[in-house]
């Protein structure tokens, strides 16, 4: 019945049917009532239906949950987004008051940190090989009309100068000329040392695909601020806000000159009509990349508390 419970999750995403979205996950969490990465979903579901107080309801079921299971640092970096939401809000700046004491406690008592699920680890890192690192599309491994559309579409000479187009796995099982559609239509970028393509907080409902150059993730929890991840070529980014509606979690910073493809909405919108798979692919993805944001704020909080 999940399974079923699931498709129909998906179908309402892609329609971005909220209320149906909601109902799925609702009927999912009658069987898997214990499972906090559903709560997570839950929470997002509601923050896009506007409903603000379920959605910290739900994210405090998670990180409940997860503090039961003594994943204490999941758990705390969990409480951000609630503090995000609501910054006032009394039991999660409590509870992570606590949080943080019990893992000096732990420090000072020089008990073995918490380890991580090993899933977690490799979930992350067939994220990082499958759905982060984008396929490269060598222009001479096109046909002639692709190589010169690609070349018609070089409204920035640095498109014209790249060696080589980059595209996210994502769109790795599209047809050529489809691949090619999405580039025409999307927005290139140029940004230069320090600038931020995306900041934490904002609004937005773009995806980015990093074409070259690096640039650095960066977040802020309790006052500090908390470097998730270098990007580098192929990579994707912007994808949490666009499926959760939530204002920007993290801070997209370039270190040098970088080229960026924006992928805006209503592109996005038409691709996940088309071929549903793609929306299904960008759903694990996200749900990886959580995983591993939720590893490295665990890695930072250790720190903070040494």
């Amino acid at each position: 019945m999940n399974k079923v419970n699931w498709e129909n999750f998906y179908n309402a995403v892609k329609n971005e049917d909220w209320e149906n979205a909601k109902q799925c996950l609702l009927a999912i969490c009658e069987s898997d009532r214990r499972n906090p990465q559903i709560l997570i979903k839950l929470g997002d579901i509601y923050q896009r239906l506007g409903d603000t107080n379920n959605a910290i309801s739900s994210y405090h079921k998670s990180a409940w949950i997860l503090k039961k299971e003594g994943f204490i640092h999941k758990a705390l970096a969990l409480y951000k987004i609630i503090l995000r939401l609501d910054p006032n809000n009394i039991d999660a700046l409590k509870i992570s008051q606590e949080l943080i004491f019990e893992i000096e406690e732990k420090k000072k008592q020089k008990q073995a940190p918490e380890t991580l699920k090993p899933i977690d680890r490799e979930s992350s890192e067939k994220m990082n090989i499958y759905y982060l690192r984008g396929v490269e599309f060598d222009r001479q491994s096109l046909d002639d009309k692709l190589k010169l559309r690609l070349k018609d579409m070089a409204k920035d000479d640095w498109i014209a100068d790249q060696e080589a187009i980059h595209i996210p796995t994502l769109f790795e099982s599209l047809p050529p000329d489809e691949i090619i559609h999405i580039l025409e239509l999307s927005a290139p970028h140029r940004y230069s040392e320090g600038d931020y393509i995306i900041k934490e907080g904002d609004s937005g409902n773009s995806i980015f695909l990093l074409q070259s150059g690096k640039a650095k993730v960066t977040t802020h929890l309790l006052g500090q601020e908390i470097e998730l991840a270098i990007l580098s070529e192929g990579d994707v980014f912007g994808e949490v806000a666009f499926l959760t509606g939530r204002s920007r979690t993290a801070s997209v910073i370039a270190l040098g000159k970088i080229n960026v493809f924006e992928f805006r909405k209503f592109l996005l919108e038409e691709i996940f009509s088309k071929y549903p798979d793609v929306l299904r692919k960008l759903h694990i993805f996200y749900e990886c990349r959580v995983q591993d944001t939720l590893n490295k704020i665990s890695e930072q909080i250790k720190k903070i508390g040494r």
